[in-house]
């Protein structure tokens, strides 16, 4: 019965806040010291968690993959902030049709095959990030939620 009155309740959204500050969870540890396009399947990352954190890790190690959301916290002094790129291909997108780091709010999301969780210390591999890079989230990889099967891509 209670979830009958529940489901009935009205439900009014606030308005979204117009800012956002996150504070990073953990942050990146690797032998890669600069940006670069790429050769990232191969890089190790420790990912050093703040100790606080470390109980929130429990149980990662089951997944064979995740989700690793991070700040490009070197993006925000390039030079230029283009709103379209030419990529490899010869073909012009827009910066959001793009895995490029000059996006309006430097978020990076990569999916790391998980190799190690001890402690506060989660060791991936194929992090697309340089060292000392802030981590805000890591969330485990679910084929069923995150794999896409008929994902296209344009000249792929």
């Amino acid at each position: 019965m209670f979830w009958r009155r529940r489901k009935a309740d009205s439900f009014e959204r606030p308005q979204p806040p117009q800012s956002i500050t996150l504070s990073p969870v953990a942050r990146v540890c690797n032998d890669v010291k600069r940006p670069r396009p790429h050769g990232w399947g191969r890089v190790k990352s420790r990912l050093e968690f703040l100790p606080e954190h470390e109980p929130r890790l429990l149980g990662l190690d089951c997944y064979s993959h995740a989700i690793v959301v991070f700040y490009m916290d070197l993006a925000p002094g390039a030079p230029e902030k283009p709103e379209q790129l030419t990529l490899e291909s010869g073909h012009r997108y827009g910066i959001f049709a793009t895995r490029s780091q000059l996006r309006p709010n430097h978020l990076g999301v990569s999916v790391v095959s998980i190799h190690a969780l001890e402690g506060n210390v989660v060791t991936v591999k194929g992090l697309d990030a340089i060292d000392g890079t802030p981590v805000l989230d890591i969330k485990p990889y679910l084929p069923e939620y995150d794999a896409a099967p008929d994902a296209r891509i344009p000249f792929g």
